[in-house]
């Protein structure tokens, strides 16, 4: 039973990470795409609209949903690298590696 309750836990892991990685990151991001197009809007006195710039807030929301999922994709490439740059230049990124 010990061992059905690991691989159970292993698997809810597993599914837990690939849900945050393979659907959370593309979502910030279309969400930054969202607020990256928001733009701000003046109704003049006869009724016609015209597009002003581009909403201040909404912009800084979108630069901060590209941040995290540009942030997300460095570590993941420094992540796979790690062993490389342990053995090339003798950093460890993520703690020292166990003997």
């Amino acid at each position: 039973m010990h061992t059905f309750d690991a691989i159970v836990k292993s698997l809810g892991e597993v599914v837990l990470i690939s849900v945050i990685l393979g659907a959370g990151l593309p979502l910030i991001y279309a969400i930054g795409v969202r607020f990256w197009s928001m733009e701000t809007a003046t109704v003049s006195a006869d009724g016609t609209a015209t597009a002003g710039g581009r909403n201040p807030i909404a912009q800084a929301v979108a630069y901060l949903c590209f941040a995290i999922v540009i942030l997300a994709v460095v570590v993941g490439i420094l992540y796979i690298a790690k062993d490389f740059i342990s053995h090339s230049f003798d950093i460890q990124l993520f703690g020292a590696k166990k003997s």
